[in-house]
Formats: C-alpha cells, sequence, structure tokens
C-alpha cells in the first residue's frame, strides 16, 4: 500500500512570509487586533483566503475555553445505521460535558465536501466526527489540512485519525456461511462504487467463493445507489429487478448494502410465497433493531456501530488536547449473528 504524505496545513508562518510581515502581526490582523492601514489587513486578508486557512481550533479552544460542541457529518440521516452511530456519540458526549451538532448532506455528496469547509471556518464547534462513504483521497487530503480536529468513519486513512470495521472479514465470512449450508448462486447486493466499504466487501466475498472453487459471476452482483431517503426506500425493493413469478438465478441473498435492504427483499419474496430460507437464504449486514423484527428474523454481519461512535469522540477529545499527535487507526471486528433467515 501506497502512503501519501499528510498535506502541509496553512500555518501563520506562511502568510506572514506571503504579506512580509511578522508572524505577531499576522496573527494580530486575523484576529481583529491591533491597528494596521486597512490596505495591510485586506492584503493579509485575501493571502490567507488563497492559502485556505483555517484558525487552529485547538489553540482557540485554549484561549477562549472552547465551545464544547461537537460536529456530527453524515450522509444521510434516515438511515438506520447512522441513527445508531449517534445514539453512541451521543452517549459518550453527554458523559465527557459536550454537546452535539448535526450536519447531514441529505445524500448529496458533493455538499460534505462544501458543508465540512464551512464548518471548519465557521469556528462553532471543537471537533467533528465525519461519517465517509464514498469520499476520495483528494477530499481526505483536503480535510488534512484544516486545523478543526477530525476523526473519519467507516474509511481507512494515515491521514486522519479514523474508525472502521473489518469489512473484507465480515463480508468473507457470510458468504462462508452461505456456501456452508449449500449454496452456491449467492446474489451480492451492495451499494454505491467507487466506495472503500463495498470494495473491502465485495473483494471478501469474492475471494470466499473462490476458496470453495464458485465462479463469481457478474449477473450475481447487484447495485443500488444510495441517495435522498425517497431513493433509498424505492431501492430497498431491488427485487423488483427480478420476475418473482418465474424461478430464481439465485439460492441466497447476501445484502452488502445493509439490513434494511435485506429486510426489504425479505418482504418482497415472502409476499411471492417463496420460503425463507428454504427457497432463498438471506443474510444482511450491521445488525440494526429492524433485523430482529422481520419474519423471519433476519442473520446478519454485526457491526459494533455504537462502540464505533464512542471510539470516535475518545479519539477526537484526545486530537482536541493533544493536536500535534500522530493519527490512530482502529480497526473493529464484525460478528455474523444466526437467526431464522439463513
Amino acid at each position: 500500500m501506497t502512503i501519501h504524505k499528510p498535506v502541509k496545513a496553512t500555518i501563520m508562518q506562511d502568510i506572514a512570509r506571503e504579506a512580509n510581515l511578522t508572524k505577531s502581526s499576522v496573527s494580530m490582523i486575523l484576529s481583529g487586533k491591533g491597528k494596521f492601514r486597512e490596505q495591510t489587513v485586506r492584503r493579509v486578508q485575501r493571502i490567507a483566503k488563497q492559502l485556505r486557512y483555517v484558525p487552529h481550533a485547538g489553540a482557540r479552544s485554549l484561549t477562549q475555553g472552547g465551545s464544547n460542541l461537537i460536529g456530527l457529518l453524515v450522509p444521510n440521516i434516515g438511515e438506520g445505521f447512522t441513527v445508531e452511530i449517534m445514539r453512541g456519540i451521543e452517549e459518550r458526549l453527554t458523559d465527557l460535558g459536550y454537546d452535539l451538532v448535526l450536519y447531514n448532506t441529505i445524500g448529496k455528496e458533493d455538499r460534505q465536501e462544501e458543508l465540512y469547509h464551512r464548518i471548519a471556518s465557521g469556528r462553532k464547534v471543537d471537533g467533528i466526527v465525519v461519517q465517509m462513504f464514498n469520499t476520495s483521497e483528494k477530499q481526505i487530503e483536503e480535510y488534512a489540512t484544516h486545523y478543526l480536529p477530525c476523526v473519519v468513519l467507516e474509511t481507512e486513512t494515515k491521514k486522519l485519525d479514523s474508525v472502521f470495521i473489518d469489512n473484507y472479514d465480515g463480508a468473507f465470512r457470510a458468504t462462508k456461511y452461505l456456501i456452508k449450508q449449500g449454496r452456491t448462486r449467492i446474489l451480492f447486493v451492495y451499494g454505491s462504487l467507487p466506495s472503500s466499504v463495498m470494495l473491502e466487501r465485495l473483494r471478501g466475498h469474492i475471494d470466499a467463493l473462490k476458496a470453495a472453487r464458485i465462479k463469481p459471476l457478474p449477473e450475481l452482483q447487484l447495485a443500488m445507489h444510495y441517495g435522498t431517503k425517497e431513493i433509498r426506500l424505492q431501492n430497498i425493493r431491488v427485487m423488483q429487478a427480478y420476475d418473482l413469478t418465474r424461478p430464481l438465478p439465485f439460492d441466497a441473498i447476501f445484502s452488502a448494502a445493509g439490513d434494511e435492504v435485506a429486510v426489504g427483499m425479505l418482504r418482497d419474496l415472502t409476499e411471492h410465497r417463496y420460503r425463507i430460507p428454504q427457497d432463498v437464504a438471506i443474510i444482511g449486514f450491521d445488525d440494526l433493531p429492524i433485523a430482529g423484527l422481520s419474519v423471519p428474523s433476519l442473520t446478519t454481519v454485526r457491526q459494533p456501530i455504537q462502540e464505533m461512535g464512542a471510539t470516535a469522540i475518545d479519539f477526537l477529545i484526545s486530537r482536541i488536547k493533544t493536536p500535534g499527535r500522530k493519527p490512530r487507526c482502529k480497526k473493529l471486528k464484525t460478528e455474523l449473528v444466526l437467526r431464522g433467515s439463513a
């Protein structure tokens, strides 16, 4: 794996060099202190904007006492996974005496970067947790240039503190279990690509098939696309892609796209008199509350979602208190929870 060096953050000294001023003068101008010529102030502000300078949130907390607010930037507040993440984060923040500020991209990927820059320059939170899904390396590098303490969820990166699960292992074990049950035509349902999360789950699934000498077939890979809540609800009924009145080309489903999709498919199949798991075995991913409420209850890959949220907060508070330390990564294990659907 190639590890890229973090992009160097813009510091006061960079602006001072460009403006031909001392570092202390630049600091006073940007903080609104001291008396300087209007032309000098405008020049410093212009250079700071060009260099995308954002004040150091950690240092600001020390001088101003901090806001005691932590931001959470999520792609879709309506998703069950996000709700569980919020629960873990809020519980830990309450213990530590912080409050949560929620930012929602409402399923629009381009809105994430826009919101992040607004949050970083707005100075309203002491730090932020970002639930990343389709975030590119370029975006992560952008986030790493800011002084706003940041922890990312679901994406492994060496540039920022990150908390994620072993997606490969979770998918491998789920597929291996279905194969042990005699299933050889497994429909793999995945979310948006490119995504490091889905790519790892797809890789685990394919490797499990190959280990059992089963050829992976493109026609047994069904893509869906995350977006607004309305689009997500439409995608839950992905079984409409198949004629359920005729024999199905698969004998099992592994919904790497999550439990909500798996339960939607389970309901569609039972409505058409397919027996679960006798005719089609189904495994989901996440272990949301909905998994235990379906009939039959859903076998799924359990993510330690609330633990992810709590760990992210621990990392973030540590980052706020010690801004200069190296980024930390934590990979959490999954668990295959056996229920009635497989």
